[in-house]
């Protein structure tokens, strides 16, 4: 059955105080630890270029395993494991990702050439994997970019947090019919939509809990509060029902 009021805007109601400080809280978190973990191991990408080319040290290493793993995708990432000794007689032991032709060409059981830091020996690449001085920026431009989008979304929940606290301080109250009630599925889930008009006279419509969608009816009156001076800033007061 079509509903009219499926051709109604979607306009999302501002969230109490305590959600939207608890969401603003969590993005700025993510901000703050996407930065934080891209600058951590961008610093830790350039240490290993600069060690490597100042003392490496070339060294025969055993191939002990090599493994695939592949992403939901279908995309393949190839490792190579390998072991060496150290003058002191420790043994390293490491995992690399390596391009298909170092994997192609390293075998289990074999030899194969790494290179290692005379001061920190856990800091070592295949040398067939290896170009001296080169660095690798893919940690920052991940983190800048998870960073950058989160950083937008702080921005957007900082301005939900701010409408809440003034919709507390200072909204009118006043009480909308529910103009109709329908629900969308698709072969995962069931959306459900409650329409009604704003102080304005704009007809809306937006997703409610089930719970909330079952104890509504057309004709229902729902108390909205909203801001005078923006009437679009509104949230329905589902306790009232």
């Amino acid at each position: 059955e079509e509903h009219p009021a499926r051709v109604l805007p979607v306009t999302t109601p501002t969230g109490k105080v305590e959600s939207t400080r608890l969401v603003l809280g969590i993005t700025v978190f993510c901000v703050l630890l996407s930065f934080g973990l891209g600058a951590f191991f961008q610093s830790r990408a350039i240490r290993t270029a600069r060690l490597l080319e100042s003392e490496g040290v070339v060294v025969t290493a055993a191939v002990t395993a090599r493994s695939i793993s592949e992403d939901d995708d279908g995309d393949e990432t190839y490792y190579v494991s390998y072991t060496f000794v150290i003058p002191s007689g420790e043994t390293v032991k490491r995992k690399e990702s390596v391009p298909y032709r170092v994997f192609a060409q390293a075998e289990e059981g074999g030899q194969i050439d790494a290179i290692y830091a005379h001061s920190d020996p856990k800091v070592a690449r295949l040398m067939a994997n290896y170009t001296p001085g080169k660095v690798s920026y893919l940690p920052a431009i991940i983190g800048g970019i998870v960073g950058l989008v989160a950083l937008l979304l702080a921005l957007v929940f900082s301005r939900a947090y701010r409408n809440a606290v003034r919709l507390d301080a200072e909204g009118f109250s006043t009480w909308a019919p529910v103009l109709d009630l329908f629900e969308s599925s698709d072969s995962d889930s069931t959306t459900y939509y409650v329409a009604y008009t704003l102080p304005d006279g704009q007809k809306i419509r937006h997703a409610v809990k089930p719970a909330i969608y079952q104890r509504l009816h057309e004709g229902a009156q729902i108390r909205v509060v909203y801001l005078p001076d923006t009437p679009k800033v509104f949230r329905p007061e589902w306790d009232n029902i």
